[in-house]
């Protein structure tokens, strides 16, 4: 597999990451994002992730019916035993207009800009010549050319969304993003013709009610980078335990395969303003032979700040107004 990006299990609880359009798309005044992924440590040295981000409605125009929303969103991803590392800061900006005067129906523009750096640490690399006889010698050198350990580049993207809401507790929510529409360099030799590729994802959600106190969240997420797909399929369960929103709890339970690579179940909840969850990938790809089936562990939290303001009874719930 060729130009793979960095991808969480958990993707809804990281929308910057996923689209630039669902940047400030939320009731509230602040939301904050963090996420760590650690995985392939029953075969090698584990690959770590880090992400986080804040996100904001930056300016409401209810007469307008529209948003302007702006986020920030960075991250970290080390792998293998040459520590090759990505560091990247986003830049969001989202337009999002209500299509009704019912105001259940939105759709969003985003663009996202940044920069990010790359680097790799050749010491901790081993190569033909430092093998004699089958052996490994550590005091052997190399005589391996090595152009540059790091470099910096430019990055840009941009997404569509679309939500519906028709009545309470039920949502349709369809969006689209492409990431690096400008295919930044990617060599460590100088080599003009080695590009990141252009990333198409596509998303689709919806929510069921199964019983009074019982959401269901089907959901799925399609990404295309050059000979690279990924297909990931399933849903989360949430159990709501108290709907008071000064006391608002659930428990979330989650399974979803990953289609010719991995299963994953995930467990978390929701308190007043908090979202957290844990997950942990069972690898089913050609990998498993030599891991067993063992993946990695993500966890998720998000909080969102807001103002306290009593809550009205509407005919339609009112996702951003």
């Amino acid at each position: 597999m060729l130009a793979q990006d960095i991808h969480f299990s958990q993707f809804w609880a990281a929308p910057l990451h996923v689209n630039p359009a669902q940047t400030g798309f939320f009731d509230g005044v602040a939301r904050l994002s963090a996420q760590h992924r650690t995985q392939w440590k029953a075969i090698s040295k584990p690959y770590q992730t880090f992400s986080s981000s804040i996100d904001l409605p930056m300016i409401k125009r209810p007469y307008r019916q529209e948003v302007y929303g702006f986020g920030t969103n960075v991250y970290r991803d080390v792998a293998g035993d040459s520590d090759f590392g990505t560091t990247q800061f986003n830049l969001s900006f989202s337009y999002i207009k209500s299509l009704n005067r019912r105001n259940n129906s939105f759709l969003s523009f985003g663009l996202q800009a940044g920069a990010a750096q790359r680097t790799i640490n050749y010491s901790e690399l081993h190569f033909d010549e430092q093998f004699h006889n089958g052996r490994f010698n550590p005091n052997t050198g190399n005589t391996e050319n090595f152009a540059r350990e790091n470099f910096i580049f430019g990055d840009v993207s941009a997404g569509l969304n679309w939500v519906y809401q028709p009545r309470n507790r039920q949502m349709w929510n369809f969006g689209a993003a492409i990431f690096h529409l400008n295919k930044p360099k990617q060599s460590l030799f100088n080599d003009d013709d080695v590009r990141l590729d252009m990333k198409i994802i596509g998303t689709a959600n919806t929510s069921i009610n199964l019983d009074k106190d019982i959401v269901l969240n089907p959901m799925i997420i399609t990404s295309f980078q050059g000979t690279y797909k990924e297909i990931v399929l399933g849903g989360v369960t949430k159990y709501i335990l108290d709907k008071d929103p000064l006391t608002y709890t659930s428990l979330n339970f989650g399974v979803f395969y990953r289609v010719a690579d991995a299963a994953y179940i995930m467990m978390g909840g929701e308190y007043l303003r908090f979202n957290f969850g844990i997950s942990y990938d069972i690898n089913m790809s050609r990998l498993k032979v030599a891991s067993r089936y063992r993946g990695g562990w993500e966890i998720s939290i998000s909080y969102i700040f807001d103002r306290y303001k009593p809550r009205k009874i509407k005919e339609l719930p009112c996702p951003i107004f």
